[in-house]
């Protein structure tokens, strides 16, 4: 059975603790994460080639995965109520845009996107 990077990571994770390689606390984690996307944002600033960019995205994604273990969180069952919540503001969306008379927001100004966004949020807050 072939081994998903998912998995891959987490079994790293798992094994760097073991050796006692563990972060203090989770402030820590959140910091690394925030330099992060300032690495991301840098490497995006200075049209660094999409390589250089994925290294940086996949290093917030190891250090957003090393919270979810610190926080003792199951990052299966984290990542797929995220995917839910997205799908359920998605719907929101597509409603909210429908009532507006869109078809699609395609060419729309961010504005509008982010109230529309904003609006769906609400409307599925209780969800």
């Amino acid at each position: 059975m072939t081994e998903t990077a998912l998995q891959r990571l987490l079994t790293l994770e798992k094994e760097v603790r073991d050796f006692g390689f563990l972060w203090p606390d989770a402030d820590m984690i959140i910091e690394q994460a925030l330099s992060e996307c300032e690495e991301i944002k840098e490497a995006l600033d200075n049209r660094q080639p999409a390589a250089r960019v994925q290294e940086e995205v996949g290093d917030l994604l190891h250090t957003a995965l090393s919270l979810c273990c610190f926080l003792n969180l199951n990052v299966q069952e984290t990542l797929a109520k995220t995917a839910d919540k997205f799908a359920t503001r998605m719907k929101a969306l597509k409603a909210l845009a429908g009532e507006k008379g869109y078809t699609d927001l395609k060419g729309q100004p961010i504005e509008l996107l982010g109230e529309l966004w904003q609006e769906a949020k609400r409307r599925t807050s209780d969800q």
